[in-house]
């Protein structure tokens, strides 16, 4: 039973990690990141920014 669970993790992460290693993934993901980076540069230099 356990070793079932832990082959079916594996097997999930692996294709997770192989999904999210495709090259459109990488700039969506790039994307994402550096838009909240500007977000928080923005929120920051305007002192708390207006939630």
């Amino acid at each position: 039973m356990m070793q079932s669970m832990i082959d079916f993790s594996t097997a999930m992460l692996s294709a997770l990690s192989e999904f999210l290693i495709a090259e459109p993934m990488i700039y969506l993901l790039g994307l994402v990141c550096f838009l909240f980076v500007v977000k928080a540069f923005k929120i920051l230099c305007t002192k708390g920014g207006d939630f």
